[in-house]
């Protein structure tokens, strides 16, 4: 097993632990600020786990166990995940569809979201604390007190006449998610919550699949502050990105979805963001957590590419130009350099525990820095199953293009 796997996943639980230490003393005043936010603002966002679903009654927000586990590279099982590509494999340059704009249009499924999100637990804990989204109670959390009567308007836009919570569409995504002929739906929707001791608006995700019921319907998540949703178009499947800010580091996160025999499927998930490289992907994530990865459309999951251990020494007998100086400084400074060769293509320098690495080409007896290896990075597997014997050369030559 890889040194340096072991000390990033102790150096990653202990700095995310540190963090979200340090999350959960904000004061009251700085939490409340960025608790509460308008509807408009919301929508304004979007526009621009494995399915977990209501009877498995298991919550998506983050706690901070599930958040360590995920983010921090997991070097107790690493060597039990390496798998081999699977042999019908297709590497697909797929479409990167960045700010990917749904639509408000979805006839009535929008009205059977809405009650789909009436029947859970988040609903019922709401209408037990409506009275914390008006007026007076509102002048309860400073410093709402300051603009309790705007936010008493905000929140208002979510009650009935009968002053009961309506929780509101925001937005949603129809698309043939698995290539079957038949669209299925992630909607969001929105709905004031009360998020610890402070109200908020959050925003649920639901998917409903091709037969648009309420009761084959899933929700799979929960976020405030909403990112940019990304799309990522593999001609004959698509996937989709949710996630928000959040209110505090921990509450951060960004999830990648698809659909697998008409279910949501939790693809990939962490703190952080994705970038495109060919046909692969690459998420970097906070403490140095995320991967390169490549999506194995036979096993229909996300595969980390893991490089083969480069002796220092080795590196600096190739380095004829002594291009990578600066490593080596470090190394002399802080003890700490490695290096990888990523599917026989990529050369990564890690200085350490967590950092996400350089790559670089190896050509004409030197190391080379382009474009090509700006998402290039080693991989910290996390949950998902990583694989070794790549040759990333002959990926790009045969991946095959989406029309």
């Amino acid at each position: 097993m890889k040194k340096k796997k072991i000390l990033g996943a102790v150096a990653a639980v202990l700095a995310l632990t540190a963090a979200l230490s340090a999350c959960s003393e904000v004061t009251a005043e700085n939490e409340n600020a960025e608790a509460v936010t308008s509807a408009e603002t919301t929508a304004s966002a979007a526009e621009t786990t494995e399915t977990v679903s209501e009877a498995d009654t298991e919550q998506v927000t983050e706690d901070t166990e599930e958040t360590a586990e995920e983010e921090a590279p997991q070097a107790a099982s690493e060597e039990e995940r390496f798998v081999q590509i699977s042999p019908d494999n297709e590497f697909i340059d797929y479409k990167f569809i960045e700010n990917y704009q749904g639509t408000s249009d979805i006839g009535d499924l929008a009205d059977k979201a809405v009650e789909f999100l009436k029947e859970s637990e988040y609903y019922a804990d709401s209408m037990e604390n409506a009275d914390k989204f008006k007026g007076e109670s509102l002048k309860e959390f400073k410093p709402t007190s300051d603009n309790a009567e705007k936010l008493a308007e905000e929140f208002a836009y979510y009650f009935d006449s009968d002053g009961n919570i309506q929780p509101k569409l925001h937005i949603a995504y129809p698309e043939d998610y698995d290539g079957d002929g038949n669209a299925e739906t992630f909607v969001v929707v929105d709905m004031p919550i009360m998020q610890g001791e402070y109200p908020i608006v959050r925003s649920f995700l639901i998917f409903a699949d091709s037969t648009n019921s309420k009761e084959n319907m899933t929700l799979l998540s929960d976020a405030s502050y909403l990112f940019d949703t990304l799309m990522l178009d593999y001609g004959d499947f698509k996937q989709i990105t949710f996630g928000g800010s959040g209110t505090c580091g921990a509450d951060e996160r960004n999830d990648l979805y698809g659909v697998v025999n008409g279910k949501a499927k939790h693809l990939y998930g962490m703190r952080g963001e994705f970038f495109k490289k060919d046909c692969f992907l690459s998420a970097f994530g906070a403490q140095g957590g995320g991967a390169f990865m490549y999506y194995d459309t036979a096993a229909c999951e996300y595969r980390a590419i893991a490089g083969e251990d480069i002796p220092i020494e080795k590196i600096k007998e190739m380095d004829t130009t002594n291009a990578l100086s600066e490593f080596y400084e470090w190394l002399d400074e802080h003890g700490q350099l490695y290096a990888e060769l990523i599917g026989g293509r990529y050369y990564v320098i890690i200085r350490g525990a967590m950092d996400t690495g350089t790559a670089y080409l190896y050509e004409n007896g030197e190391f080379v820095w382009t474009e090509d290896c700006k998402y290039v990075r080693d991989s910290h597997y996390g949950n998902i199953n990583a694989v070794v014997d790549i040759d990333i050369n002959k990926a790009i030559a045969e991946m095959k293009s989406v029309k």
